[in-house]
């Protein structure tokens, strides 16, 4: 019969003591070692979103020690619900539509990264004014801030939004869609010139509306509460790629088109667009800029109006939403 070692309960207790300290330190310092995944990070095909690829080719994510995937969407619209739904972890988006989204998830709007541009409405040949437009079809996101420009357009014309058929169409396929199912249509660069290049024409430049949309860098609400020094290192990792796209733009335009695997003379170069940096982001979180519309207003702007169509219920906290603590 085996026997059994004699161990007493007093001499029991310190040796798992020992053992749980030894182990429990190495998991600790197992966990602390170990690596935050990629932050995932949505980017379009739009000028100011390429920011993102001159900061990862340059190595400034890694610089800052953070690091950081770019996921590159064709359609930027369905980067909307991966963001919602945690598929991402941030993105690149025009205020409006993270205000939208915040309706489903809270999220974190760091930075305002350039001024959105003009934004255009462009036409089939025939349509050579707004009041052109009454019983057409005009393609716009519908249920997003971007029908602001359309009930604008129609005022300034004295029409409203019953004078005209509204169709639900994303801006990158409006050029395509010219004269079969839609007379006219909502188009920021490049597309506003894939669409004037296909014989279309220019309605309207939001001259007046610069500013309106701009484009903010934001990331929900939980992976920013989790990984804030990540988010400060995001954002000086991106504010130096910002001046050295302003140091060396054809540098930058060769890194854009050798990622996109694309001949420069292929990149859609945007000159209207003004691209921030971060003294210009001081000046726009304030309540009263000292050069630019104010955030804070232009918000206020965009989710009031999707309140007024009914998109959401009520203004969200914009106070939440909007979070410059993290600039460098």
């Amino acid at each position: 019969m085996k026997r059994f070692c004699a161990i007493s309960p007093c001499k029991i207790i310190p040796v798992l003591w020992v053992f749980l300290l030894l182990t429990g330190c190495g998991l600790l310092s197992e966990a602390e070692s170990k690596p935050n995944a990629p932050l995932r990070v949505e980017f379009a095909e739009w000028w100011g979103d390429y920011t993102l690829i001159i900061a990862e080719k340059n190595g400034l994510f890694e610089k800052y020690g953070v690091a950081v995937t770019p996921v590159f969407y064709s359609n930027f619209s369905r980067a909307l619900p991966d963001l919602a739904a945690g598929q991402i972890d941030g993105g690149l988006f025009a205020i409006g539509d993270a205000i939208s989204v915040s309706k489903y998830t809270d999220l974190k709007v760091v930075a305002v990264y350039d001024n959105g541009s003009y934004n255009t409405i462009v036409s089939v040949p025939d349509i050579k004014r707004i009041r052109d437009l009454t019983g057409k079809r005009v393609g716009v996101q519908v249920g997003t801030s971007y029908e602001l420009l359309i009930n604008e357009m129609l005022a300034s014309a004295g029409m409203n939004m019953s004078d005209i058929i509204l169709v639900n169409i994303n801006p990158e396929d409006v050029p395509d869609n010219l004269g079969k199912t839609i007379d006219a249509g909502f188009v920021y660069e490049p597309y506003t010139s894939i669409a004037i290049a296909k014989g279309n024409s220019l309605l309207i430049k939001s001259q007046d509306f610069v500013g309106l949309y701009p484009d903010v860098i934001v990331f929900r609400a939980d992976v920013v509460n989790k990984r804030s020094e990540d988010i400060r290192a995001f954002l000086k990792a991106w504010f130096e790629a910002v001046e050295f796209r302003r140091r060396n733009p054809q540098e930058s335009l060769q890194i854009i088109a050798n990622h996109l695997g694309k001949p420069t003379s292929e990149i859609s170069i945007d000159t209207s667009l003004e691209i921030f940096s971060i003294e210009d982001n001081y000046d726009i979180f304030q309540a009263q800029p000292a050069r630019r519309r104010s955030i804070y207003q232009t918000a206020r702007l965009n989710a009031d109006f999707l309140v007024r169509i009914g998109v959401l219920p009520a203004r969200p906290n914009l106070n939440l939403l909007l979070s410059p603590e993290f600039l460098p």
